[in-house]
Order: structure tokens, then sequence, then C-alpha cells
């Protein structure tokens, strides 16, 4: 008898084994074949736009400071200015404004591995376009900062001038603003970069899923129309500070600013656990 149970747990992992393995296949050909879409290569370049602009801002500043910046520095300061950060997912939204991503051979897709496994494919491939996006800003950010900046932990002075607010009329001239003095005093440079990398993919993550559920169930003008509602909602309440997707606004030096990521992880799976659920009702040849 223990035999047979050892046997059929075996049996129920290597089943799940199996699926997720055939998630990640169904999600890398996605990609694969996206890649060279048209929409998806204008949504990158309109991303790479937004940074081109941002990076002319911020190294602008710094020329006039006459000081060199940390290369980490670019991707953190731009990041974490609320407002002007949220253009940045609109090139990542163009990206998978298609979603559900029904193709050719998604019919083949759903014989051979089930709603099930092709759902969790399409979540999986929704999460590596908004690691991809955004790794392209960060690896932009940091290249663009190569021949006149400095690696390493530590800050540089134009960043701290501009966090103290000790260089305010230069910092509108250019309108560069970096409200991080707690996060200058409680993280490293290279720490800082990581958490407002990870704050950027939750809010871009968030909004993915959102479309591509909305999408699955209610077909592409809800979705759409669910997310720009998100999105715009997100502004209002960061201008009004009530909401922030930046780091700078929970460094406390006492964890807070896990919060955030937690917040956007429980709405991330409860999401991928909706679409779980619809996958298998909705009529996805109809999409």
């Amino acid at each position: 008898m223990r035999r047979l149970i050892a046997v059929s747990r075996e049996g129920a992992r290597m089943g799940r084994f199996i699926a997720v393995s055939r998630s990640i296949r169904i999600a890398l050909g996605l990609l694969r074949q996206e890649m060279g879409s048209l929409r998806v290569m204008l949504g990158y370049l309109l991303g790479m736009t937004f940074l081109a602009l941002a990076l002319n801002d911020f190294f602008g500043y710094a020329m006039e400071i006459k000081e060199p910046v940390n290369i980490w520095e670019a991707f953190i300061v731009m990041g974490n200015q609320s407002i002007p950060g949220r253009f940045w997912v609109l090139g990542y939204l163009f990206v998978i404004a298609d979603a559900p991503f029904v193709r050719r051979n998604t019919y083949m897709l759903l014989y051979r591995s089930g709603r099930w496994v092709w759902n969790m494919g399409m979540l999986l491939y929704v999460l590596i376009q908004a690691f991809l996006y955004l790794g392209c800003f960060a690896a932009g950010s940091v290249i663009a900062g190569i021949p006149s900046g400095f690696s390493g932990r530590l800050w540089s002075s134009p960043v701290y001038l501009l966090a103290t607010h000790s260089s305010n009329t230069i910092a509108e001239k250019y309108h560069i603003f970096f409200d991080g003095a707690a996060l200058m005093e409680h993280m490293t440079v290279l720490q800082a970069f990581g958490i407002t990398f990870l704050y950027l993919f939750c809010y871009a993550a968030f909004l993915g899923i959102l479309l591509y559920v909305c999408n699955l169930i209610l077909g592409g003008f809800w979705g759409l129309m669910a997310v720009a509602a998100v999105h715009v909602g997100g502004a209002v309440l960061s201008f009004a500070g009530r909401l922030h997707q930046s780091p700078v606004y929970y460094v406390d030096g006492a964890g807070s600013w896990w919060r955030y990521p937690g917040m956007m992880a429980v709405c991330i799976f409860a999401m991928a656990f909706v679409s779980m659920t619809a996958a298998g009702r909705v009529d996805i040849q109809a999409r």
C-alpha cells in the first residue's frame, strides 16, 4: 500500500514537472514568434525613446554639476520619479496589447497540452516580456553612463545634491526630481538599483496580467479599458500622495520597502488564479 502511495506521489510530481516544462516551452515559443512582430518592435522603440529623453535630462544635469555619477544611478533616479516613470510602461503595454495571443498554432497547443498548461504559458510570457522590457531600460541606462561615470557601491555628489535639494535650480532646469535621501541612507547604489527594478517589474507584471485576464474573459476592448483605468488611477493616487510605486516612499530602515512588492504579488497571484479558472470555460476560438 505504501509503495502504491509512493508511486502515485511520484507520478503526480512528474505530471507537474511535465506541465511546467510544457508551459515554459510554450512561453519561449511565443516569445520567438513575437519578437519579430512589428508591434513588439515598435513597443520597445517607444520605451527606448522615453529612456533616451530621460537620460538626456539626467546627464545634462550631471554635466552642469561637473561631477561624475555612478553608472547605476541614472536608472535609480529615473525609475523613482513617480509620474514621469509611469510613461515607461506604455511601450510594454503596446508589446503585449495582443493578449491573449491566439495564433495559428494555438489550437494545436490546446489539443496537445490542455488549456491549463497553455494559460500558464501565456502568463509566463507576459512576465518574461516585462522582465526583458525593463532589462533593456536598465542596461541602456548603465551603458549610457559608462563614458562619464564610475561603478561601485557609493553614491555620487550630483545625486546626493539632488536628494538633499541642494541643487534645486539646476534640477528644475532639467526636470529632475529625486526624494531619495532615505534610500541613500539605508541602501547602497546596487541595492537601490535592484529594489527599483523590482518595483517597476512588479507594476509592469501587474498591468500585463490584468490586461491578459481581462482580454481572455471579456475581450480586447475591456482589457485595454481596465488597464487604462488602473494606470491613470494609480497616477492620480500617486500625485495625491495616496499610493506610490517608487521605493523612495517606503524606505524607513525597518524593511517596509517589501510592502509594495508583496501587495503586487498578491494581486498577480489572484489574477493568475482567475485566469486558470476562466481558461477552462471561455471560448478561446471565438477570440
